[in-house]
């Protein structure tokens, strides 16, 4: 893969910084240019062989500064706009390649989606898809009008109903056919949506969805401002592996990697091999102190360790500091250690049944096994993305050795180990044989596409509402029927050994049946209306259809949770079971509860941030 920044821009908006220095090389940080970042982002993500289309005033200076940089110069004087930018760059580096804005800082995770689809792509172009744009970006960004999961226009006058472009498009074999086309009918002033447009006619062009993912257009000296506190986050973000588990994703990686960047931003440099031995010290102490009962603080002692053995992968990759050595005394530390703590859990339990004596053995076993399995597929290239998903890596093993120590169970993690421990193994060995064998035919005899005709969107419309009305209907008919009928049974005795079990204590019981039941229903049928209007709010917010769909979408399952955290309270009265319902139900739905609301306030603040601090500043 190959790639082409476009840098000829003159950066009116942002003089008068920009009188003497193209744009790209102002800095997100000391020594650390906007076009350097992006340069290092590329050949991170297996992009080695780089140019940058440019004027010839700024030639010399680019040289200077990137001299590994391939230069293409646009030697006319006239006035141009990107889209000549690209033409000239793509006709000097032939395409495929990918197309990046000298302007715009992004994660990489942004860059290998866009790698990875162009590999499968067949289209003269593939953009990057944002669909959930603050209200400023919308604005300003390059809309894209989407039909069928297919791009059909672009513009910055366009409705923001999908999402804008991200700023980088990978340009096929045919792209360069279309700039060319695009220049002769439009002129060199035109910018690249020109070219763009004319391949969506030709149904030529693609999009991958990057929504949720960061990056940032630089256009004013409030975005650059905007775009160096982004710049924090996108370095915190890349110390995140696609191969993390499921524990260090949510929990280990969010300390790890901010502890890891305060460091950086302070120029404090530890050494990683020095964390890499901290962690280890850290995780033996702990197994050392659980058999003399310390189980809680052992536990926190383990997960310290856990969430200490990030660190030091972190600091090597933020001061460009990695090394194979480093990482094979990490591995080594690492493996041992888990035993240590398996040790530390088994002398704690002793003495030890035969059961216990061969989990026990499985689970220290394991601790190689699960490190073993995702090493070796990996030097295969086969994705071991998804097999990080079964809690059995090492983050998930030590988390549990902290909540079962913490409950004053320790041997139970070993139960736990050594039970998702073989499941890992085993789906990894799934992987690899389907990676090298083929076990299935083809089915014969179905078509993969929809049945024709393809019913129009009113009708599904008029389906939608007609389910609505009608489990809204059974709902209120469901909750009649509880509240009036079963009253006067109340009495009446179900079961009498070993407990006595009467009507009335079940009429919380089916009161939340019906509403889960019924309620479920009207919120998937309710969907499509949400679509709908969504669909027409975007023409009166400018904001993207998906997050007025989404924020719809959480307050209604706010609505619903908030009901079933009321009705929860009254299952207290069920016999035996009442009140381990209630605690387990009433902290889960407030969790729910709190989280939605956490999304609801999080997604205004980053859609009406910008346009608020524009709005206050200008008074």
């Amino acid at each position: 893969m190959r790639a082409v920044i476009l840098a000829a821009g003159r950066a009116t908006r942002l003089q008068p910084y920009s009188h003497h220095t193209p744009k790209s090389l102002m800095e997100l940080e000391p020594g650390v240019t906007i076009l350097l970042f992006m340069v290092n982002q590329l050949r991170s993500s297996g992009v080695s062989d780089i140019a940058i289309v440019t004027r010839p005033d700024f030639a010399d200076i680019l040289k200077k500064e990137y001299p590994s940089l391939r230069v293409v110069l646009i030697r006319d004087e006239d006035s141009f706009g990107n889209l000549y930018s690209a033409y000239v760059g793509c006709r000097e580096f032939s395409p495929p390649l990918l197309l990046l804005m000298s302007d715009h800082i992004m994660e990489k995770r942004i860059l290998r989606r866009m790698i990875k689809r162009a590999k499968n792509s067949q289209k003269a172009f593939t953009l990057c898809l944002d669909r959930k744009p603050s209200l400023k970006t919308a604005e300003e960004g390059l809309k894209l009008s989407l039909y069928e999961d297919r791009v059909v226009e672009t513009g910055k006058e366009l409705i923001p109903t999908y999402g804008i472009d991200t700023g980088v498009i990978f340009c096929g074999p045919r792209s360069l056919q279309y700039m060319e086309k695009a220049v002769k009918e439009y002129g060199k002033e035109a910018s690249l949506k020109e070219a763009i447009n004319l391949a969506a006619a030709d149904n030529d062009v693609d999009f991958v969805d990057m929504t949720g993912l960061l990056w940032k257009d630089i256009d004013t000296s409030s975005d650059l401002e905007a775009a160096r506190e982004i710049y924090y986050e996108i370095l915190r973000r890349d110390l995140i592996k696609p191969s993390d588990g499921l524990v260090s994703r949510l929990l280990n990686r969010s300390i790890s990697t901010r502890i890891s960047l305060y460091l950086y931003k302070r120029g404090l440099f530890i050494h990683p091999n020095i964390v890499s031995l901290i962690s280890f010290i850290v995780a033996v102490l702990g197994a050392a102190i659980i058999p003399a009962g310390f189980f809680l603080i052992g536990g926190l002692l383990i997960q310290l360790a856990s969430i200490l053995d990030g660190i030091d992968g972190e600091v090597a990759r933020l001061y460009k500091a990695t090394s194979a050595q480093g990482e094979v005394f990490d591995n080594i530390l690492d493996r041992v250690a888990d035993i240590a703590v398996i040790a530390g859990i088994a002398v704690a339990s002793w003495p030890l049944s035969e059961l216990d004596t061969i989990l026990s053995v499985v689970a220290a076993s394991s601790a190689t096994l699960v490190s073993q399995t995702t090493h070796m597929l990996s030097r295969l290239n086969i994705e071991v993305e998804n097999l990080r998903k079964i809690p059995a890596t090492r983050d998930a093993r030590l988390f549990s050795v902290f909540i079962c120590a913490a409950a004053g169970y320790p041997l139970y993690s070993v139960y736990y180990i050594a039970f998702t421990s073989p499941i890992f193994v085993i789906a990894g060995l799934v992987l690899l044989s389907r990676a090298s064998l083929t076990w299935s035919l083809p089915m014969p005899g179905r078509e993969k596409r929809e049945a024709w005709p393809r019913l129009a969107v009113e009708l599904t419309t008029k389906g939608s509402v007609r389910s609505v009305i009608l489990n809204t209907f059974r709902l209120t008919i469901g909750l009649l029927v509880t509240k009036l009928l079963l009253p006067p049974f109340a009495d009446i005795v179900i079961m009498e050994s070993p407990v006595t079990l009467e009507v009335a204590s079940l009429q919380p019981l089916a009161e939340m049946a019906v509403i889960v039941y019924f309620g479920s229903k009207i919120i998937v049928s309710s969907g499509i209306l949400v679509e709908n209007v969504s669909s027409q709010l975007v023409h009166r917010l400018r904001l993207t259809s998906t997050v007025i769909r989404e924020t719809i979408s959480d307050t209604s399952y706010l609505l619903f949770a908030l009901v079933l955290w009321i009705y929860s309270w009254s299952l207290s009265t069920l016999p035996i079971a009442g009140p381990y319902i209630l605690k387990s139900l009433t902290p889960v739905t407030a969790i729910i509860i709190i989280y939605l609301v956490y999304r609801l306030v999080d997604r205004l603040y980053k859609t009406y941030k910008e346009a608020l601090e524009d709005e206050i500043s200008a008074k």
